[in-house]
């Protein structure tokens, strides 16, 4: 159960949408303007933000037209030797991160950890404060992480490290122009819960339960009218681990009520109502009193 591993690629798809509805225009047709999203011969005026904080922009029609090569590969191997040879030809491009962002969504839809962060790791050479990239790298680490693993210590760590500094690049993030206000905002939300969930993740294997019921709770308030139904999950393993039945009663009893519930995520939180149920009107001191296991965390 990797509900957040998708989220990179709503901002990745919202900037190659705007790509592609320009990438029939010459480079002559194009006209400077603020925060160019791809866009070809856009020269820097001193009324657009510095650089990094815009999007990037191609510098010649044949690098913009090697991207957009790029961006329709479907193969992850293919696309990945793709980014190799675009960062070879194009050494100054400012689209290597993003080229290598693409190669690692790619691998991300496919299931490949090990290749997914390889990629990630080389966007960031790139451009080390991309929250989206952070973001995924985080998740990766944490949901492939496990508590008998002999490295856990030190893939939780760097996973938490990547989840902050996203937090602390987000707000920075320059978003596609023509994107509407609140849609930048939802999407910088929807990255800032993915973040507090994986710090929240990396505690709870951690068994630090109240560090990851205050990074759960974080997430959660991040997109308060969407609240994501793994993480209310895990908010309430989080509370029955620290005895507070009560709450994690109601925590699965508001995910049982959420619309269109994942099958895995239905049955888990089923699982864990029926064992608190039998808890809270007795109000047992600890989790060892009842006959029933905490359901596993969801990955």
């Amino acid at each position: 159960m990797k509900a957040i591993k998708m989220l990179p690629i709503l901002l990745l798809a919202a900037s190659f949408a705007l790509a592609q509805n320009n990438q029939n225009q010459k480079p002559s047709d194009q006209k400077p303007q603020a925060n160019p999203n791809f866009t070809l011969g856009a020269a820097q005026t001193p009324s657009q933000p510095p650089a990094g904080k815009r999007q990037p922009q191609a510098k010649t029609k044949p690098e913009y037209d090697a991207y957009v090569a790029l961006i329709a590969i479907q193969d992850p191997a293919a696309m990945e030797k793709a980014a190799d040879d675009f960062v070879a030809k194009y050494p100054d491009s400012e689209l290597k991160s993003a080229v290598y962002q693409r190669a690692m969504v790619s691998y991300q839809q496919a299931g490949n950890d090990e290749k997914t962060m390889d990629m990630g790791r080389k966007a960031l050479t790139f451009n080390p404060d991309d929250p989206t990239v952070l973001v995924a790298m985080a998740d990766t680490l944490v949901q492939g992480t496990h508590e008998t693993d002999l490295d856990k210590d030190d893939r939780l760590a760097e996973a938490t490290k990547f989840a902050q500094h996203s937090l602390e690049t987000v707000g920075d993030f320059p978003a596609p122009p023509n994107m509407p206000a609140e849609q930048v905002t939802a999407i910088k939300n929807d990255l800032r819960s993915a973040a507090y969930a994986a710090i929240g993740a990396a505690a709870y294997t951690n068994k630090k339960y109240a560090d990851a019921e205050t990074n759960f709770k974080q997430a959660l308030q991040a997109t308060p009218n969407n609240p994501d139904p793994t993480t209310m999950l895990r908010l309430a393993l989080s509370l029955d681990k620290q005895a507070k039945y009560a709450e994690a009663l109601d925590t699965s009893n508001k995910i049982l009520a959420t619309p269109n519930l994942d099958s895995r995520v239905s049955a888990l939180a089923t699982q864990e109502k029926e064992r608190l149920a039998k808890l809270v009107p007795a109000a047992a001191p600890k989790p060892a009193s009842s006959t029933t296991t905490t359901p596993s965390v969801p990955k």
